[in-house]
């Protein structure tokens, strides 16, 4: 729903980006930077993700930040986000993905509220190389 982030969790040679786009071109003509934003979290990314987090919520764009463990510290700002969009209410198309590897880093409060989801990675050798 609008309030309950999707929270992939990681395996290797998993990606669940595909799978995400491919629902949403089927549901809401998802087209990427307009009604849907990814963003890989790295260095600097942490500005970038909350202003494409806020127009998400307002505009009701599917927002996918990846890799999410790269960045514990704001991680718990991500938390105090969440916490203000549900006290405000999200546009009903809102959706939230975020996807990290297993980490100790990632506040509970954002686990707790999330519908948490793994991948299988491909199966043998040439899948794994693709």
């Amino acid at each position: 729903t609008n309030a309950t982030p999707f929270f992939f969790i990681l395996s290797p040679g998993a990606d669940p980006v595909k799978e995400v786009e491919a629902l949403g071109k089927k549901t809401i003509q998802l087209q990427a930077n307009v009604n849907y934003h990814n963003v890989a979290m790295g260095q600097g990314q942490d500005v970038v993700a909350m202003q494409k987090l806020d127009m998400g919520h307002k505009e009701g764009h599917w927002i996918m930040l990846q890799n999410v463990h790269l960045m514990p510290s704001w991680c718990v700002d991500l938390e105090k986000r969440l916490d203000g969009f549900e006290a405000e209410g999200s546009h009903p198309n809102f959706r939230l993905f975020l996807s990290a590897d297993p980490a100790k880093g990632i506040p509970i409060g954002v686990l707790e509220r999330s519908i948490k989801l793994t991948n299988e990675p491909p199966q043998g050798l040439l899948a794994n190389l693709r």
